[in-house]
């Protein structure tokens, strides 16, 4: 696999992801009311690799739920 450093340099700061949970949402995802409150307080001091990691460990749970 190719290196991208950028991705473990990179911090969140969260400006955006509770508007983006909130179109999720309406689109079927089922966030809480809660979960979008404490959206930017949860990535807060997160890297962009703590993000990708935790969405592809999401995709391998949900693929292991469908099957």
């Amino acid at each position: 696999m190719p290196a991208y450093p950028w991705l473990a340099e990179n911090t969140l700061d969260g400006r955006d992801t509770a508007k983006k949970l909130e179109v999720l949402r309406t689109l079927g995802v089922p966030y809480s009311d809660a979960d979008i409150a404490g959206a930017r307080e949860a990535v807060k001091g997160k890297t962009e690799m703590d993000a990708l990691v935790a969405y592809l460990q999401g995709l391998g749970t949900l693929i292991k739920s469908k099957r």
